[in-house]
Order: structure tokens, then C-alpha cells, then sequence
């Protein structure tokens, strides 16, 4: 018998009674308004993240590469002050 959890406006949510989503689902209804919120927020980010890897990976490289060119240019990169390093083996 297959278990099928449905909300009030009978949409299915999940079919197999062992399945992943169907424990979110079960776990969500013990959660607060504000836990539902933030819960809400985290699987927004976290698709929007997993179709933006996604169209990364169905692009070309020139595609990548116009996409990306230009992102860091306010990044300030630091480097490392030049001091008194252990000298390993002198370089003739």
C-alpha cells in the first residue's frame, strides 16, 4: 500500500513509503511558523545555487568564461608581508 501525504488543497507531495521527502513532510508539520520560514528561505537558496552549478555545467568553456569575466573586480587580494623566512636550501 503506497502512503501518499497530502495538504489541504490534495496535492501529492510524496508516493513511496520510505522516501526522503516524505520524512521532510512528516518533520515539517512539528515545526513553527518562523522554522517553516527559514526552512522555506534555506531550499530557496539552496535551488537556486543547485540551478545556478547546473547551468555552469551545461555551458560551454568561452560561455563559463564570459559569465565569470569581471566578478572579482573589487576583490582586493592581500599578500603576505615579505619578512624573515626560514631559508631551506640556497638556490645557486
Amino acid at each position: 500500500m503506497r502512503e501518499v501525504i497530502e495538504n489541504e488543497a490534495s496535492y501529492h507531495i510524496a508516493e513511496r513509503p520510505h522516501s526522503a521527502l516524505l520524512e521532510v513532510v512528516r518533520a515539517m508539520h512539528t515545526l513553527t511558523l518562523e522554522e517553516k520560514a527559514q526552512l522555506l528561505d534555506y531550499l530557496s537558496r539552496a535551488l537556486q545555487h543547485d540551478i545556478r552549478q547546473q547551468e555552469y555545467k551545461d555551458s560551454s568553456w568561452d560561455e563559463y568564461i564570459g559569465s565569470t569575466f569581471g566578478s572579482l573586480p573589487n576583490l582586493r587580494f592581500r599578500r603576505d608581508e615579505f619578512g624573515n623566512r626560514e631559508v631551506y636550501e640556497v638556490l645557486e
